[in-house]
This record gives structure tokens, sequence and C-alpha cells, in this order.
């Protein structure tokens, strides 16, 4: 294919307006978005990428070493990083897209990482030139008329998805009762009790009890044959019966996948419409032309270093753990050059310079914010994100050791609180002692 593609990155859209909470610092990856677009199999050798922000500001620090490692060129925009208007970037993107298909005619391929609506009419006229559009955003955020135009859409983990999910999604009554708003789930209120014992047995069958009374009552018996009920109404019965309902508890860290599992060897399924992105509970034998069935799915261990890991990055506290040699490199390098008044950005690059590049800054990243999850750095001012605080280590930390000892027993009580009990010998392959 040679070098025929060029991506745009539409970093403003990524962030959704700078919000930078810390769940969004650890899960935003462009280095697995970059890889998500590979996996297509539509892009040749990249001639061209660049990714638009206002650069300046500071909070963005923590992408640049991202951005320097992947070959990225940090196209500056000015003037809407905190003001009601957003679309600069946009429009600078489109520009340079359509000059690039003027002045580049081997560039064949145009990858647009962005949800917004508005590039559905930069993929027509970059259709006119004969051009491969290739659309890349989260399924949550994505223009259903972006996404009609494109001629394939690559679809990224929304990192604010788990917390959204971690989120009560019912409303409280003045009796201290839970109340479902779904009408089909007002009337399943009535005739399903709440769980009383929360077991993983208990849990299983009480979510399939759910499941029967939707097949036995007639209104829903009919949606599930017609067109499915959304899985959001599903995720609101069994979060109003079963309290404190966790899917990780199962080793799944999405409720989606938690029903794929539910759903094994049963006559329902999920499924998804790949033009609407509409996740649905139905009947196998009601499957409509163009429906994509997702694969029922089996429970995993969740008593191993994978587990763990998967735990936790899950939820909040978030601890998402990069290679154990990049996270022990890090960890010795901040014991012996300690970080005091320093916002996250500059402690990634001080870090990564400090390791001679030898640890990529995205597992650079990861780590610090892994520490910063343990309570290993004093944040200041109080109040405000993350992304807007200096961290200074904790002036009672003198070791690596004393460090990890630290993330351990932050890493324990999460687990803990998960799983109720945790085999130590997997919390030390996963944490072991500094050497």
């Amino acid at each position: 294919m040679g070098f025929n593609t060029a991506i745009f990155y539409d970093i403003e859209n990524l962030l959704k307006g700078y919000s930078l909470s810390q769940r969004m610092l650890s899960n935003l990856s462009l280095k697995e978005i970059l890889e998500a677009i590979r996996q297509t199999g539509r892009i040749g050798q990249i001639a061209v990428q660049r990714a638009y922000a206002n650069w300046s500001d500071p909070r963005l620090a923590i992408m640049r070493g991202e951005i320097n490692e992947l070959g990225i060129d940090p196209i500056q925009v000015f003037g809407f990083s905190r003001e009601p208007k957003k679309n600069a970037a946009d429009i600078q993107l489109a520009i340079e897209a359509v000059d690039l298909a003027h002045v580049r005619p081997a560039l064949e391929v145009f990858v647009i990482v962005s949800g917004d609506g508005g590039f559905a009419s930069l993929a027509k006229k970059l259709h006119e030139y004969g051009k491969t559009v290739i659309g890349c955003a989260y399924r949550s955020a994505a223009s259903k008329t972006f996404q009609a135009v494109s001629d394939d859409f690559v679809w990224v983990t929304d990192p604010d998805e788990e917390e959204r999910e971690d989120r009560p999604t019912s409303q409280v009554c003045v009796s201290g009762q839970p109340e479902v708003t779904a009408p089909i789930n007002v009337r399943l209120a009535a005739c399903v009790k709440k769980i009383t014992v929360i077991s993983p047995e208990n849990i299983i069958n009480k979510t399939r009890e759910i499941l029967d009374w939707y097949a036995k009552d007639p209104t829903t018996r009919n949606d599930l044959e017609r067109h499915g009920i959304y899985l959001s109404v599903v995720q609101e019965a069994v979060k109003y019966a079963i309290p404190e309902f966790q899917p990780i508890r199962f080793g799944f860290t999405k409720f989606i996948e938690y029903m794929q599992f539910i759903c094994r060897g049963s006559e329902f399924c999920i499924t998804r419409c790949p033009i609407h992105s509409e996740v649905r509970l139905v009947c196998r034998r009601s499957i409509r032309s163009g429906i994509e069935v997702l694969p029922d799915l089996d429970t995993k261990d969740l008593h191993s270093v994978d587990g763990y890991k998967a735990i936790l990055a899950t939820g909040s506290p978030i601890f998402r753990l990069p290679a154990t040699n990049d996270l022990y490199s890090v960890l010795n390098w901040i014991a012996h050059n300690p970080i005091y008044g320093a916002d996250l950005g500059a402690a990634i690059e001080a870090t990564v310079t400090g390791l001679n590049n030898a640890v990529p800054s995205e597992s650079v990243k990861l780590a610090l914010l892994s520490l910063v999850s343990a309570g290993v750095f004093e944040r200041e001012p109080e109040g405000v994100p993350l992304s807007e605080q200096k961290l200074s280590l904790r002036n009672n930390i003198g070791s690596a050791s004393e460090i990890v000892a630290l993330l351990k027993t932050a890493a324990r009580q999460k687990l803990i609180a998960v799983l109720s009990e945790i085999k130590d010998d997997v919390l030390e392959l996963l944490l072991p002692d500094v050497a």
C-alpha cells in the first residue's frame, strides 16, 4: 500500500472538552487507538499524523511524551480549551485534510479520530476526491451521520464508560427503596424481590430470574421477539434487584460482558446494531438481518495476576499497572529523585528523561497515576482536577520498598472490597517486594 495514510486526531473531542478526570488520564491511550485503526486492515503505511489541540494548555503536558513517541505532529489551536466555542480544532483539521488531498495525491486513506458530526461534510468532500475515509470515536459520542458516510468506523473504548456503569442508575424514593424508571422494570419490581445474600451463585440466579420474568411477561416477550430490550433497561433491573452489583466479581469489566456470560446456553443473546451502536437483549431465534450477535462468554479466573490487574483497573480508585519492570523502574527513580511541587505532565517528562527514555511515557504515566491512587503523593491545591494539581512525594517516604508497600496496601484494600478475600501469593506475583 505504501505511505498512503493520513491520521488526524481531534484531541479536544477525545478529551471531551479537557475534562481530564483521573479515569480519563489513566485510560486514554493514543497508542491503543492507533493499534485499533491498524487492525481494520484498511490503512497502509502512515505518511501524516497530526493532533489538534491547544498544546499551550499546561494540562496537556501529560500527552506530550506519547505524541512524540508515536511520531504525531502536535498542531497548535488556540481559543477553545476553556471557552464556549469548541470548533477551532475542527475547522483547522478540515482545512488541512482537504489541502493534503490536493497537494499529496499519494494519500488515499484519511482517518478522522473524532465523533463530531461536522466531519460528515469533510468525509463527503474527501470522497469527491476519491479518498477513503475512516472514522474513529467512542460509541457513546459518535455522530450517526459521520458513521453513515464513513467507509469504515473504528470504535475505541470510552475512558469514562466504566465510571458511568459504576454510577447507580436508580433514583431513591422517600421510603429509601430504590426506584426503577423504565416502565417494564416498574412492573418487574413488583414481582421480583431484591437479593438478600450476596454471593456469585445468588447473583447469577437473580439475573436469570429477571430474564425469566421478561420471557414470561406478554409485553416484554413481544419486545424480545421483535426488536429486543435495551441493555441499559436490563442493567437498571439488575442493579435494582442486586444492590452493589459489580460485574468484576465474575472477571468482567463491563456489564455487557457479564450479560454475554449470563446468556450462555440460553434462549437469549446480546446484539449490537452496527449503524446505531444500540446494544439489546433479544431472543436468539428472532435475530434480524444486519444485526451483530455478540459471542457468549465464560467466566474468568479472578485469582490470577491478570484477574487482579483487571479488577484494579476497573472502578475507583483506579490502578492501571504497567509492566512490572517498567513500574519498578519508575518506583526506584521516584524514590531516589523525589517529586516536589510538579504537575503530572512535568513529573512524567522528568521521569522519562531521568530513565533515559528506557521506559515509555505511557508506562510512566500509568505508574504515576497508580501512585496517586495509592496516596503516595501530596496533592495541592485541594478541590481541583488532578491535571491542575501539584504533586509532592510524601515526606515519610524514603525508599522504593516503602512505595511498593503503600501501593500493595491500596491494591489489597480494593481487591478485598470486590472479592471479599484474596490470595496473597497472587498479589505478591503482581507486586513483588523490591529486591
